[in-house]
């Protein structure tokens, strides 16, 4: 996929963003490249942030869900397990009808009756450094599976050809950044993937991070080479500290 070169402007929302993705590139809806397509995305959060434009939560939450499905792509999938990418196909092509009906609606009217426009609501405010960071994760994980992959083509290769024996649910993987983060306070996100065995155990704990920072309790930073992870201030309240235990 070439380079992004779409006008930056706002969207009403990350559905939006995904179809003139998917419109400019020629994309099957049925068969999403999501690397790519994710990339792309990223990328376009990005050049919204350098320019100052808003970016609220829904892109945010829409960035972590597609790094979500990215990582789970890389996972052995049985005949019978449903595609990663069907519930974003579900949503794009129920978002298409719905813009559909709204533009028929809009010309069958046009001509019959005044209309009235609702007053938007106020969007949500997102620190950009939450978009930022997924930005950031993308990259450090790029780096931390690409070095998996190279060891296990030099030592083990035949690891590729069979299901590892050790499944690793993103549920325990929460439960073990967390503990480990509630020792730590801070940390560099290699010393999380230190001692990682396999692509599987890799890609449930990126998972777990991914839902851990989308949702607050953990804040990730540049600091110089590396990307750091911290423990998020307010933990400790009452709320967010069942909220905790409920991932432990």
């Amino acid at each position: 996929m070439e380079t992004i070169n779409l006008k930056v402007e706002q969207y009403e929302g990350p559905l939006d963003l995904l179809l003139a993705l998917i419109s400019k590139h020629k994309i099957d809806i049925f068969d999403i490249p999501i690397s790519e397509i994710c990339d792309q995305y990223i990328a376009y959060l990005d050049a919204m942030r350098k320019m100052d434009m808003e970016v609220t939560s829904e892109f945010v939450v829409m960035a972590a869900d597609l790094m979500l499905i990215k990582s789970k792509m890389l996972l052995p999938r049985t005949e019978d397990s449903e595609d990663p990418r069907a519930p974003l196909v579900d949503a794009l092509l129920e978002h298409q009808r719905a813009k559909a009906a709204a533009e028929f609606l809009r010309i069958q009217s046009a001509g019959h009756f005044d209309t009235f426009t609702k007053l938007p609501s106020e969007p949500e405010k997102s620190d950009y450094s939450r978009g930022h960071a997924v930005e950031l994760l993308a990259e450090a994980f790029s780096r931390i599976a690409d070095r998996i992959v190279s060891r296990k083509d030099m030592v083990e290769p035949e690891l590729f050809k069979r299901i590892e024996d050790r499944y690793y649910t993103v549920e325990e993987k929460t439960a073990d950044i967390m503990k480990f983060m509630e020792s730590k306070r801070i940390c560099v996100f290699d010393d999380l993937f230190a001692s990682i065995r396999s692509r599987g155990e890799a890609v449930a704990l990126f998972m777990a991070l991914l839902e851990l920072v989308r949702d607050g309790f953990i804040d990730v930073e540049r600091n110089g080479e590396d990307i750091e992870l911290s423990y998020a201030e307010g933990n400790e309240n009452a709320e967010r500290m069942a909220r905790i235990d409920e991932y432990q």
